[in-house]
């Protein structure tokens, strides 16, 4: 039972449980309410009941000690006798040890269940029986005598209470009814206003069915919610805003996949449909074939930076971090660079020494495109410094060029992915996915990158990751 309720529960709508619980918390407290006071009632009546017995068998007993005294009945006995004649509810008899009746009220033999089962000693008793096809019920007292015949040794009165269960019979059938159409009413009333509550949920939730892809953008906290469902339209409104900025990066990202891929393959399309175009010198084939190269090598670069990004925003890159240093990394770097830089009459520097936590092949690789980045747009006789330092409890990198600047507006979309300043400029020799991955492999390390630029003056990227004790101490 428990496990099929566990099961059908979840599928209830929110309207019948909040009904169900109405519904139930009222049953509850009409129920008892009813029974409190049908309690109530039962222990007045038979308090009532019981006064009346006791009274009447504290007569009977004055009646029997005069009786005793007298010899012979009195005017107010007789008057009792004939009341009690015609009181046909109450009857009473004087038993001995041994059970045999030695006197008793004229109505007694309708009462011989009810003496039957009298128990000396309880104060009252109630008993039940059928008497001439009636069922009858009885409250019966029995007590020792005062007054009576030497040999009575026990006075048992009995009360028809009749009468009053069948009164109680009635008042439990009416509250019964009672309770049955209060929860009826409260089940319906529940509904009624839970399905009123509702209903802004249902206004919501029929502007929610009416998003799609070309109305991302629709806010529904615009309307007056109630403060529980204004808090759920605004989270819904924000998800909707997180969603539509990254369809329109995939879109973007898709279209412009699409355009830098084709780029370098109509390169190598023109290249060889050129050369096939009629002979050609064995010069001529070897240009043709560096251009081959070199695109290939391009879409090569391109496809790498694609997967690590993909690997990154799934979270299944890896990151094999160690203690670094960052002045044998900037040496390898300025090694690695040296010759280009020469060939560009541009000055690699490098400054500072800190330890810190990454994996060396990641953090290489991000300053080589910071580096890269910096070449392709320092003019001759600049000079780029890298350097380490601490600051704030992080440790900081610094690729800093002098060369011709990046204007403000561009500053806030540098590191989205196929984003290039001068497109022009940079379009043979840069994949645009350079500081897009430069910002991936901060953000696995738990660090940020960051860019500031002086149009003719430089630009300074910033890398930073979290210092280690060691990196601290240095």
């Amino acid at each position: 039972m428990s496990s099929k309720f566990g099961t059908d529960w979840p599928r209830l709508s929110l309207t019948a449980r909040i009904t169900s619980f109405f519904a139930g918390a009222i049953a509850v407290i009409v129920l008892g309410v009813s029974w409190m006071m049908y309690a109530e009632l039962v222990q007045q009546l038979y308090e009532k009941e019981e006064d009346e017995l006791h009274d009447t068998v504290r007569i009977q007993q004055e009646v029997l000690d005069g009786v005793a005294k007298h010899k012979a009945p009195t005017l107010w006995q007789h008057e009792w006798d004939e009341q009690q004649q015609e009181y046909p509810l109450f009857a009473w008899q004087l038993v001995d040890a041994h059970g045999t009746v030695l006197a008793g009220s004229a109505n007694a033999a309708g009462f011989k269940p009810a003496f039957a089962a009298a128990v000396a000693g309880r104060r009252f008793s109630r008993v039940e029986a059928l008497v001439a096809g009636q069922e009858k019920t009885f409250l019966v007292h029995a007590t020792q005598p005062k007054a009576g015949p030497a040999n009575a040794s026990l006075l048992v009165a009995a009360l028809d209470v009749s009468n009053d269960e069948e009164i109680l019979e009635g008042y439990r059938n009416k509250l019964f009814g009672v309770v049955l159409v209060t929860i009826a009413l409260s089940t319906l009333l529940g509904w009624a206003l839970v399905r009123r509550g509702l209903a802004p949920l249902r206004a919501i939730s029929r502007q929610i069915s009416q998003v799609h892809p070309e109305r991302l953008h629709a806010q529904v906290a615009q309307s007056d919610w109630p403060a529980e469902l204004r808090v759920l339209a605004l989270t819904f409104d924000e998800l909707m805003a997180r969603i539509a900025r990254s369809f329109e990066q995939l879109s973007r990202f898709s279209s412009d996949l699409a355009h830098e891929f084709r780029s370098p393959i109509n390169n190598l399309v023109a290249a060889a449909s050129v050369t096939l175009g009629r002979a050609r010198t064995p010069a001529e084939y070897q240009d043709t074939l560096e251009v081959v190269v070199e695109e290939g090598e391009r879409l090569s670069r391109m496809v790498s930076s694609m997967l690590f990004l993909a690997r990154a925003d799934n979270a299944k890159q890896q990151v094999r971090s160690r203690q670094v240093s960052t002045a044998a990394e900037f040496g390898k770097l300025v090694d690695f660079f040296e010759i280009v830089a020469e060939e560009h009459g541009v000055t690699l520097q490098a400054e500072g020494d800190v330890v810190l936590n990454a994996d060396p092949m990641l953090l290489r690789q991000a300053l080589s495109n910071l580096v890269a980045n910096a070449l392709r747009h320092s003019d001759r006789g600049g000079r780029i410094i890298l350097r380490a330092r601490l600051a704030a409890c992080a440790v900081a990198l610094d690729v800093i060029d002098d060369g011709c600047g990046i204007a403000a507006e561009h500053l806030p979309l540098l590191f989205d992915r196929f984003y290039r300043v001068d497109a022009a400029r940079s379009a043979a020799d840069s994949t645009g996915l350079g500081l897009s991955v430069v910002r991936s492999i901060a953000e696995l390390h738990g660090g940020s990158v960051s860019v500031s630029s002086t149009p003719g003056q430089g630009t300074t990227f910033t890398l930073l990751f979290p210092a280690t004790l060691e990196g601290l101490r240095a």
